[in-house]
């Protein structure tokens, strides 16, 4: 009998936890039933599987009783193991909710993350890199759990379908520590790699045949059945008909007081929805009309509890009647009995949902807007509006949801959500519109945002909402700027200026970010400085205002533009303080992680350690095109500085290759030539004019829409280095001249340096050093102005010291040319490494630790061998094998031990 307990019945049997968009019954493993048949056999079978197999399936149709065996493993299990579970639903059907899903079921094991679950979450969206950088830090949370087995049930998985959900948990599966293992069930086989683990003999399976009830199990069944007895010739009999199929004999005993059901000669096969059908009838037929109506408009939850039951019935003793129900013996599994709350089987479920069809289709959809009204799981509720087709209320419920859902990364789901709406509400709605665009920016997709965003902004203006507006002007203007309107983009700027004294000091900052970006885009290069200035300032007051307005400046772009190295410092550490003390959008993190002023200023030693650490976060949070992209062309420069210009260009070429993805096909027209670009550096640092001639079909052609005017300086610009060391002074000095013009307006110095310094070094191939020195003196002076030689940092060594040699004697014993040169000596004198680590990382991207356990692993040794060896932790060999394989990109110590063998032995 389920416990009775008056106090908590208006209680909410959802308490709050860290996932509020998921119900916490997901993670509650059903409740048994006293008269449950023990079937200890077949528990003894599932218990030796689970124990050392990394992944066992329980795969039979449904109404075969794979959820109770499973419950009852997790509840008697022999093993020395934690268990936690999950319920799959329906809304787990994508990368990110089921992400969510299973960090809430983790929720409860003592674990070390790394980095916040949330913040973690946040990074899946779809099921691209950012869902695998995700996955390894699901992994290095599992390799600190310190118990024997930890076991993680995920029931029902046959309700995900979606093949990245499913590439996602497969990622999960390989990557795996010992310690940790899933156990699966599911009506069907999943789209995962069964056959892989068969073959190395991860996966333990069982499989209908294995859970068909013996005649000992239906004789066991009968006789915990709560009508009259059965005879043994009846039991056998349906057993002979339903074929051991658990909820055919269940309904067939049920239904034993209908001549109809007991005298039935018809055959019983494998899951007959249809005489299952037949047999649930029987049984509502016996049920009093008050009970049988409760059962059919709760049929509409996903679980039964008094409170919702009595939202959707009206009625005020939905205690009593779950308590009845129970009793009855009826297809329900308790998840929670001091409530109580009750589970329909998903047979039973559809059989009644089908016979209150059958009382028109408007009776479904008050019931489901009743269901609504009373559920505080807001996303649940989002299901219900849209299932009673009841749209503003769906729309209304959306909008409260997604702010929390966003910080999650649910954006497929609130895009789902607004895709059932009528195709006109996003127009008729501003906020949908905005939502809408925010799924767009969280992908990248700067071009699929405009158009959503242009309609919020439309809509707001019509409402008079000027915050609203303001918020959305914001995004839409980095929109504009990334897809190259420009002019857009400044009418826009124009607007917010007219409103900028309502606005609070979130949406100035975030202005001033946009501000900083057009200023850029549209050749203003002084006015940078004074908006990053302003957004420090901001910042300084709050840390919140950071963001959204430190979007993408944690990338080059801004870097030796006149006067942005002091506040680019300043806004990374404010953004360190904010990481520091609470869990950050990835973006603020990043900005504190990076290593470009330390670059840019020609600090060797602290920008090799800076990027030791950024290359570190990005490991955490890795595979975001804009990280990766910023990190490799750090490594880039860092390289061709070091004189490398083989792996300087190797990572450039990575960086071509993530913009040339197709996940990414949306940052290809505004991002790829600026590439290019840096590949060309490289190749004008090693004097390769054969190479650079190389890129010049790249280079030069047309200029697409999306692209800022600073392209064309970079094109000039090479243009002129590569006829300079063809020889054809002329058209170098055309180009040249050019290029210096360009500048004075149009610039991204990260990207393609000073061309004053090219144009010095024509006037030298001239034969006129004074004019060179001349030349050269414009590019020296910013650096001592501006304290950074990043610039001459990206110039061919030989030449510049050729051209620092014309330095007049004056100009030599200046405290500024002296600290200039000391600082260009400690990049230009040879070096073993900077970065032979780097190159190595890049190569495999192992750390020299993780090469001394992977070299162990290859000899046989055990993690207690390895940590004996090298004096570590067996803690701390687990999360070195867990990054190993994660990195390597491989599931197994098998076959990481023979890439060793092949690459490093």
């Amino acid at each position: 009998m389920l416990k009775q307990d008056s106090a908590v019945q208006a209680d909410d049997p959802y308490p709050p936890d860290a996932w509020r968009s998921v119900a916490a019954t997901k993670f509650r493993a059903p409740r048994l039933r006293p008269s449950l048949v023990e079937r200890s056999a077949l528990l003894q079978r599932l218990t030796a599987l689970a124990g050392d197999r990394r992944v066992t399936l329980v795969r039979a149709p449904a109404g075969f009783g794979k959820s109770t065996l499973l419950a009852q493993f997790a509840a008697q299990t022999a093993l020395p193991a934690e268990t936690v579970w999950l319920s799959a639903d329906e809304d787990d059907n994508d990368p990110n909710r089921l992400f969510v899903s299973l960090l809430g079921a983790l929720q409860k094991v003592r674990l070390a993350w790394l980095q916040d679950p949330q913040v973690l979450a946040s990074q899946v969206d779809t099921g691209g890199p950012g869902a695998r950088a995700a996955v390894a830090g699901m992994v290095n949370a599992l390799c600190s759990y310190r118990g024997q087995r930890l076991l993680v049930i995920v029931d029902d998985l046959h309700r995900i379908h979606d093949p990245a959900a499913l590439h996602l948990l497969d990622d999960l599966v390989d990557r795996l520590p010992e310690e940790i293992g899933l156990v699966i069930g599911s009506r069907i086989e999943p789209g995962l790699s069964l056959p892989r683990w068969r073959a190395r003999g991860d996966l333990g399976e069982l499989l209908t045949a294995d859970l068909q009830f013996s005649e000992a199990e239906a004789l066991a069944f009968a006789r915990a059945n709560p009508g009259r007895a059965l005879p043994p010739d009846f039991v056998r009999q349906a057993l002979e008909r339903t074929e051991g199929w658990a909820a055919g004999l269940q309904l067939m005993f049920g239904a034993v007081e209908s001549r109809a059901a007991a005298d039935s000669g018809q055959s019983v096969g494998r899951a007959d929805r249809h005489l299952f059908d037949y047999f649930a009838s029987e049984v509502l037929a016996g049920l009093p009309s008050d009970l049988c109506d409760f059962l059919l408009y709760c049929s509409i939850l996903p679980e039964l509890d008094p409170r919702r039951c009595a939202a959707v019935t009206g009625r005020d003793d939905s205690r009593p009647a779950l308590q009845e129900l129970y009793r009855r013996n009826l297809f329900l599994t308790v998840l929670e009995d001091r409530t109580p709350v009750l589970r329909l089987h998903d047979l039973f479920r559809d059989y009644l949902q089908g016979e209150l069809a059958l009382r028109g289709p408007e009776v479904a959809e008050e019931l489901h807007a009743r269901a609504a009204a009373a559920e505080t799981v807001s996303p649940r509720a989002v299901t219900h509006w849209l299932k009673a087709r009841r749209w503003n209320e769906a729309a209304g419920e959306i909008q409260r949801c997604a702010e929390p859902l966003m910080a999650e990364g649910g954006y497929a789901s609130i895009e789902r959500w607004i895709h059932q709406l009528p195709k006109e509400m996003p127009y008729e709605v501003p906020e949908l519109a905005h939502l809408l665009g925010m799924c767009h920016w969280a992908r990248y997709d700067f071009l699929g945002m405009r158009v959503p965003l242009e309609l919020a902004c439309a809509g707001y203006r019509r409402r008079g909402d000027t915050e609203s507006l303001a918020r959305a002007l914001v995004m839409l203007g980095r929109s504009l700027q990334a897809t190259g309107d420009l002019a857009a983009c400044a009418e826009l700027l124009r607007e917010a200026d007219g409103m900028a004294a309502g606005l609070n000091a979130h949406l100035r900052s975030a202005f001033h970010s946009v501000r900083a970006w057009q200023a850029l885009a549209d050749g203003r290069p002084q006015e940078v400085a004074p908006a990053l200035q302003a957004m420090a300032d901001a910042a300084e007051r709050d840390l919140t205002t950071l963001f959204p307005a430190i979007s993408d400046v944690f990338n080059t772009f801004f870097y030796g533009l006149p006067g942005t190295l002091a506040p680019l410092r300043r806004l990374r550490e404010l953004s360190a303080a904010w990481s520091a003390r609470q869990p950050v959008h990835w973006q603020v993190e990043a900005m504190a992680q990076t290593a470009w002023p330390d670059f840019w200023r020609g600090e060797r030693g602290p920008a090799i350690a800076a990027l030791e650490a950024q290359s570190r976060f990005l490991q955490r949070i890795e595979a975001l095109p804009p990280l990766c992209i910023n990190l490799y062309q750090l490594r880039c420069w860092i390289l061709a500085a070091s004189g490398d210009f083989d792996g300087a260009a190797a990572m450039e070429n990575r960086n071509l290759q993530i913009v040339d993805a197709p996940e990414f096909s949306s940052l290809a027209p505004t991002w790829r030539r600026s590439i290019v670009l840096n590949v060309a550096g490289v190749y004008w640092m090693a004097q390769d004019g054969r190479a650079l001639a190389g890129l010049m079909p790249q280079l030069e052609a047309a200029t697409r829409p999306e692209e800022w005017p600073a392209i064309e300086t970079g094109r000039a610009k090479v243009l002129g280095q590569l006829a300079l060391l063809e020889g054809r002074l002329e058209d170098a000095e055309f180009q040249l001249l050019r290029a210096r013009e360009l500048y004075q307006r149009w610039r991204l110095p990260n990207f393609m340096g000073n061309p004053s310094v090219s144009l010095a070094l024509l006037r030298l191939a001239q034969g006129d050093p004074q004019a060179a020195w001349a030349a050269f003196v414009p590019a020296l002076q910013e650096a001592m102005d501006e304290d950074a030689i990043g610039p001459l940092l990206m110039e061919p060594r030989e030449p510049l010291a050729r051209l620092l040699a014309l330095a007049p004697a004056g100009e030599r014993d200046s405290d500024g040319f002296r600290n200039i040169l000391a600082r260009l000596a400690s990049w230009q004198a040879r070096h073993p490494s900077p970065p032979v680590r780097e190159r190595d990382e890049e190569r495999h991207g192992l750390t020299d630790r993780e090469m001394e356990v992977l070299e162990r692993l290859a000899a046989g040794d055990s993690n207690k061998q390895i940590a004996r060896l090298l004096s570590l932790s067996p803690f701390t060999v687990k999360r070195h094998v867990a990054n190993i394989l994660a990195k390597l990109a491989m599931g197994s110590r098998g076959q990481a031990a023979a890439w060793w063998r092949a690459n490093a032995g």
